[in-house]
């Protein structure tokens, strides 16, 4: 396209010569021409167009403030957990790819027990990708339609009165480029949608429970294991926290039994949860000792174990290492990592 002022000079030129209908006519052509080149609307982003947190980072330094869509301090939270700060920025040079480490319910808090996988949240980690949200953190398999692990913090402070939300959904942060497992993938398949972190250990908020029913925090769970002992590990967690302790836990699947839902969901054959249990609140794991507890269980994904107890499927963290090849408990001090990782819990 010329620049606007060559063709204003066409239009003005002829009009000192030209009778007055013609100078009506140059006036026209001024007005379409200006309006033709009027600028292009500024482009609105959204949270599924971003890939990496810097990117989060850049566009809302150029103004994107909109992406803290509840004035909470952070930016696509549900899939980065961007923190900005509250209120608008004086200085949007100071907006971080994680939040405060102090800050309850972050992907800090969520992820001190380590990175079992080395999950990366980068489309190109098909197999792992690492997704982080407020209530917890998890590696997802879009190869196999469900995570292959999920961490989370449990305190008093995660516990109150929200009812179930049963809002089972996709989880519209995925990449575009990932098929996003439906609710009714699994209708009919005689699994049920098993929660890796349990929607009871999320019950302050209605969003912190809802968070909890995104199908990407499901796997497929025979019912004798989901009511069974799975529900009572569970509920034991619940009351050591009751108690007056603080969990830090990470759970998943091992082994395929086969595929539900045309085929985009694969069937764990076990599932498994290591608990690190602490005496009080704590901001890193720096305090963990040799002497702490750490209950570790590997549950088969089959019927007639209902009543069975939760504690029949005891073993210790190393097994669970070498079932899945993931590295836990990397957040634990070197030196007895490997002392904890060995132990089998006896009480």
């Amino acid at each position: 396209m010329r620049p606007w002022h060559n063709r204003l000079s066409i239009a003005i030129v002829p009009m000192s010569k030209a009778p007055p209908r013609t100078v009506l006519l140059g006036i026209v052509l001024l007005t379409v021409s200006v309006g033709s080149c009027a600028p292009a609307k500024k482009q609105r982003f959204r949270c599924a167009d971003f890939t990496l947190p810097q990117q989060v980072i850049d566009a809302y330094r150029g103004g994107a403030t909109y992406l803290d869509n509840d004035g909470n301090g952070y930016a696509c939270e549900d899939k980065f957990d961007v923190y900005v700060g509250k209120g608008k920025p004086k200085n949007r040079d100071n907006i971080a790819a994680l939040p405060p480490a102090d800050k309850a319910g972050t992907a800090a808090e969520q992820l001190l027990l380590g990175n079992p996988s080395r999950a990366t949240a980068t489309p190109g980690s098909v197999s792992n990708y690492l997704l982080l949200k407020p209530q917890y953190a998890l590696s997802y398999n879009a190869a196999k339609g469900i995570p292959n692990w999920a961490s989370w913090q449990l305190n008093r402070s995660w516990l109150g009165r929200t009812d179930r939300q049963n809002d089972f959904r996709p989880d519209e942060s995925l990449p575009v480029s990932f098929y996003r497992v439906n609710p009714a993938d699994y209708t009919g398949s005689g699994y049920d949608r098993g929660h890796l972190v349990p929607s009871a250990d999320r019950t302050v908020t209605a969003a912190d429970n809802s968070a909890t029913f995104l199908m990407t925090n499901m796997t497929p769970q025979a019912p004798d294991l989901n009511r069974g002992p799975w529900e009572k590990l569970e509920s034991y967690c619940r009351e050591l926290v009751a108690a007056g302790k603080e969990l830090y836990i990470v759970a998943g699947g091992s082994g395929e039994l086969g595929k539900i839902g045309g085929g985009k969901i694969s069937v764990p054959a076990r599932h498994w949860k290591v608990i690190v249990v602490l005496d009080a609140p704590v901001t890193s794991l720096a305090s963990v000792t040799g002497r702490t507890r750490v209950i570790a269980v590997d549950m088969p994904n089959t019927s007639g174990i209902k009543e069975v107890g939760w504690r029949e499927f005891r073993v210790n963290v190393d097994r669970i290492e070498a079932a899945t090849g993931y590295n836990l408990l990397s957040g634990v001090p070197k030196n007895i990592q490997a002392l904890l990782e060995s132990r089998l819990d006896n009480r």
